[in-house]
């Protein structure tokens, strides 16, 4: 009799405490689709932060198309798409022995210190430009210019996400520009993600990706060893 109910004891204890095992269990259980919206979450929250998105690369070249197609018919409407009306794109010009940085916010507004040309006028200078992929930019040598020679190690349109060196350039500094102008020309700098190099006319163009779209931060108009 004390063996039977020694067993039914340890029985009831075990019974016991498996039961309030199985409870915790059931209490700390994910319900069914709860562990995707996790994830989900996860994933969204640097968009939720401000963070910028990763620019859609893959879209630049017919975006720059469409680009130069409005640059070389003078459609500033469709030019100005690729301008933020709130921050805006500088215009980079050398027409001395220092570089001259000059705001706009409308592509119309532009004139350009040479002849105060409007911004279309640069499309004379550019013709084709079949854009080209490039790990880095082809070098420049001022050595290497001459009538028919640009002066860079390889000729045409290409463009980069390599942007580290005009990011980090303090070019700036040499224009006449007040501490909130190189502030902001500064802070445009870290935004850059592509930039378009076209040998023929020396240009550079340095894109920004902003909600979704890409962004004329800077023309560069300069031409090098001119000065």
């Amino acid at each position: 009799m004390q063996r039977l109910i020694k067993q039914y004891l340890i029985y009831s204890i075990s019974a016991v405490v498996l039961a309030g095992c199985g409870h915790e269990r059931q209490g700390t259980a994910i319900p069914e689709g709860q562990g995707i919206d996790s994830v989900e979450a996860v994933q969204e929250e640097p968009n939720r932060k401000g963070e910028p998105t990763m620019p859609d690369t893959s879209r630049f070249e017919e975006d720059f198309t469409d680009f130069l197609h409005a640059l070389q018919s003078g459609d500033t409407a469709a030019l100005n798409g690729f301008v933020s009306a709130q921050t805006g794109f500088w215009l980079i010009e050398q027409p001395g022995a220092l570089p001259a940085y000059t705001h706009y916010t409308a592509v119309q507004d532009v004139r350009r210190s040479y002849q105060q040309l409007p911004f279309t006028s640069i499309s004379r200078d550019m013709g084709r430009c079949d854009l080209l992929p490039r790990q880095v930019l082809p070098e420049f040598d001022c050595g290497a210019m001459d009538g028919t020679a640009s002066g860079y190690t390889e000729d045409g349109c290409f463009y980069t996400s390599n942007t580290a060196g005009f990011r980090n350039t303090d070019m700036w500094q040499y224009a006449s520009l007040t501490d909130q102008q190189a502030e902001q020309v500064q802070e445009l700098q870290q935004q850059v993600a592509i930039t378009v190099l076209h040998t023929a006319s020396y240009f550079r163009f340095h894109f920004g990706y902003r909600k979704g779209r890409w962004q004329l931060l800077f023309a560069d108009l300069r031409i090098p060893c001119s000065a």
